[in-house]
């Protein structure tokens, strides 16, 4: 990944070339820090905080403080940066007003249905800006995992769901994984022993059995509430026929997979990372591939990838996905495990969590 690294330092923004310095590299470069605080995309958020560090907001919603908080993490903007700061500490403090708007009612009762609902998104928050040593974070980490390994002990689809009124609902009793799980693994580290690791992969495993699964509701009495499933339908694409917005997904996926450890141990995932280091030797190191797709920079609690300030120069695409590339390539080679402190698996009855 040479020619990879050596063009995102060359044309990258200054994300790019930050993040590829930090995450791949080990090296820090503040030089680079006031230039991404320069950046269109930050500078919207900040201009939308109070001085608590609140955005009064829906907090779910794409103007609100999940969404400014991914900004400033995939941006590369270090979680003590005073502005990320206050936010990040306002969100410890406001342990219920988080959960106003889109989220009030719906949230507690994906939480207490085991789906990930406002206590899953708001440990993720804290969990992608490196805020994992805390007890929620921990606690839904136990969560998070109970439901991979409920997850593995699946035989079928119709083991999990049945219809109403004509809609896929999941059966009474069923917990399931969402893209908040998988994120909350991917950005934590304290969890990760053998047998742990084992849970997630063939958790994993069988999702990409079962794949593609259809949408499934759940059921709360007579209400339909959608879980937060983005990107977690189809762990086995037929990667030739994607269209822009499934490579959206995949990219989205892939890369929280890789950061989870357990992308280069699933024959279809490996399968899968194969055909993107053909495309990857097509370009020369470079995903070179035409594409684009709205996903991909309307950020929002789920959407949003580019860190490059617009495609309009095909350098800006390559330089983008090119380093989506990198970080599934460099994760799924096992860079970041090791890291954190193990304090042995969570050895619980995962159904009585």
């Amino acid at each position: 990944m040479e020619k990879t690294i050596g063009f995102l330092l060359e044309k990258g923004c200054p994300s790019i070339k930050y993040r590829v310095k930090k995450e791949i590299l080990g090296e820090q470069d503040n030089k680079l820090r006031e230039e991404i605080l320069q950046g269109s995309r930050v500078r919207k958020f900040l201009e939308l905080q109070e001085r608590s560090g609140w955005i009064e907001d829906d907090f779910h919603g794409v103007r609100g403080v999940e969404t400014a908080c991914r900004v400033f993490s995939e941006k590369g903007l270090d979680p003590e940066l005073p502005p990320f700061l206050r936010m990040l500490l306002e969100l410890e403090r406001r342990e219920e007003t988080f959960a106003r708007g889109s989220l009030q009612r719906v949230g507690k009762i994906l939480d207490r249905r085991g789906f990930g609902g406002s206590q899953m998104i708001r440990a993720s928050v804290f969990a992608r800006a490196g805020w994992e040593n805390t007890d929620l974070v921990r606690g839904q980490t136990k969560k998070a995992l109970a439901c991979f390994d409920f997850v593995r002990g699946i035989k079928g689809i119709e083991e999990i769901m049945t219809l109403y009124k004509g809609k896929r609902v999941f059966v009474e009793g069923i917990m399931w994984p969402g893209i908040y799980h998988l994120r909350l693994l991917a950005f934590t580290s304290h969890w990760r022993t053998g047998k742990n690791q084992e849970i997630v992969r063939e958790g994993i495993k069988k999702l990409v059995e079962m794949s593609p699964l259809p949408w499934i509701n759940v059921l709360e009495k007579s209400q339909l509430i959608s879980p937060p499933a983005f990107a977690m339908q189809n762990f086995n694409p037929v990667m030739e026929e994607m269209d822009p917005g499934e490579w959206m997904i995949w990219f989205h996926r892939t890369e929280l997979l890789a950061r989870t450890g357990v992308a280069g141990e699933i024959d279809k995932i490996m399968e899968q990372r194969a055909h993107l280091k053909r495309i990857l030797q097509e370009g020369r190191g470079l995903f070179t591939r035409q594409m684009s797709h709205k996903n991909f920079f309307d950020w929002s609690p789920y959407t949003g990838l580019a860190l490059e300030k617009d495609w309009r120069s095909p350098v800006r695409r390559i330089s983008d996905l090119s380093f989506r590339s990198l970080l599934i390539d460099h994760f799924s080679r096992g860079n970041n495990m090791g890291a954190g402190d193990f304090n042995g698996d969570f050895q619980t009855n995962w159904r009585g969590v």
